[in-house]
């Protein structure tokens, strides 16, 4: 299990660099809020959501490394969330890509790929992404070779670089509502050429209930807390509480 998952969503509340202004193309909308700036600057300081000793000490959690003693693996990608979230400054987007396949079926629909690991003893399914590392074979266990690699059948391969994290929080707060009427101003606008699509995903600290969706390269997760949840289980291996079960069913022996 990982320590704290909330330990990752300060820096995307409270800015790990305070987000830097960007105009907006958007006009504010009848019936919406005045948009306003966020505060900017990439200094690590707090924008005040919370105290600066707070901010730093989050800070300091989110670009600690893990280890295979605190839940890393058995697949991942990084071993903290500062390796995937470090450029300009900790929070940010990432110098190194990842990579997602899969295949389309006689209909022409995508697939997901079967990837087999430990000599085709397991086969990973459910998801796209293709872990960069393994935490075996090692000196511990040199008998195990569970690294992924993407076979033949899957044809469909892409290359995706996580997103920076400043803002994040100010995106959680943005109501449903102001999405979906962004959502059809774009379609109005553009008289059909782009239209928005807003689509509703559970939320997953609070089974039962759905928001629109907004973290995510699909928008598969609509709070902070899903979104960092399923950045530990998948991109560093570890499970959570809103996550429990692992990618893999390979046992280490």
């Amino acid at each position: 299990m990982m320590r704290y998952i909330s330990l990752f969503l300060t820096l995307a509340a409270a800015g790990c660099a305070r987000l830097a202004p960007v105009p907006s193309t958007v006009p504010d909308l009848p019936g919406l809020p005045e948009s306003q700036e966020a505060p900017a600057a990439f200094d690590f300081a707090s924008n005040g959501v919370v105290d600066d000793a707070t901010h730093q000490a989050d800070r300091t959690a989110f670009d600690a490394i893990e280890d295979i003693s605190d839940g890393l693996g058995p697949l991942y990608n990084a071993q903290s969330c500062r390796e995937c979230h470090q450029n300009p400054a900790s929070g940010g987007g990432s110098q190194v890509a990842e990579l997602r396949a899969g295949h389309r079926d006689q209909q022409g629909r995508f697939v997901n790929p079967s990837v087999p690991i430990d000599g085709g003893t397991v086969i990973i399914t459910g998801r796209t992404l293709i872990n960069d590392r393994a935490i075996c074979p090692s000196a511990a266990f040199p008998d195990q070779e569970i690294q992924e690699r993407v076979p033949s059948s899957e044809t469909i391969r892409t290359l995706r670089l996580s997103l920076g994290l400043f803002g994040d929080g100010f995106v959680e707060a943005v109501p449903d509502e102001t999405l979906l009427r962004i959502a059809a101003w774009q379609c109005r606008e553009t008289k059909g050429r782009i239209c928005g699509k807003a689509i509703s995903v559970p939320v997953l600290e609070a089974p039962g209930n759905y928001r629109v969706g907004r973290f995510g390269w699909k928008d598969q997760q609509a709070s902070l807390l899903s979104f960092a949840a399923d950045a530990y289980l998948n991109e560093m291996g570890i499970t959570n509480r809103l996550l429990p079960t692992e990618v893999t069913r390979f046992a280490i022996p």
